[in-house]
């Protein structure tokens, strides 16, 4: 037990690092003292949450709506990165890379989009909508994609821009937020 107390210690206080720590008790033998004792905790841990996630309704449900929230993120990297069959065809890292990079980009921007939306649906709602609306953006996800065309030709030019969405962003960044969403009395 002292052992343990001691890498737990050595941890917090950062006098060595979690790699380094791993790295050396990786190179210790299956049968050592440590590796044995920590193996142990390992199992006490995963049986203590396994007691809790099958006792506790909520904990399920919050867990299953992260993994939700995570396979909804893959699905949109996937709805954007639509061609070769999501399979980047280039021989070279640099040219992965680069294709990463715009795919990332793509989805950035979407989210960004989304976000900025989401702030402006929030600025302009009446008074007394303004907590039901936060409340809904909180239980919502930016990672949405639906109404966005992800194939076809894109229209950027001056007369299709006419009627779109202007976003003041100054007014943004100086709305109070937290008097908005604050709870009434």
């Amino acid at each position: 037990m002292g052992t343990l107390l001691r890498l737990v210690v050595s941890l917090k206080q950062k006098h060595v690092t979690a790699s380094t720590l791993l790295r050396r008790l990786n190179s210790y033998s299956q049968q050592h003292p440590v590796y044995l004792a920590l193996r142990e905790l390992g199992r006490v841990m995963r049986t203590e949450f396994l007691i809790r996630y099958m006792d506790d309704q909520s904990l399920r449900k919050r867990i299953d709506e992260q993994l939700d929230k995570l396979e909804s993120t893959h699905t949109f990297a996937r709805a954007v990165f639509y061609g070769q069959n999501g399979q980047i065809p280039y021989a070279g890292k640099e040219e992965q890379q680069v294709a990463d990079a715009c795919k990332q980009l793509v989805q950035n921007v979407i989210v960004c989009w989304n976000c900025l939306y989401l702030n402006q649906y929030l600025f302009q709602a009446p008074g007394a909508e303004c907590q039901q609306v936060a409340d809904a953006i909180a239980a919502s996800s930016p990672v949405s994609w639906q109404h966005i065309n992800l194939h076809g030709e894109f229209d950027f030019s001056d007369d299709a821009l006419k009627d779109s969405l202007r976003f003041d962003l100054e007014a943004l960044f100086a709305f109070n937020w937290e008097q908005a969403t604050a709870p009434s009395d």
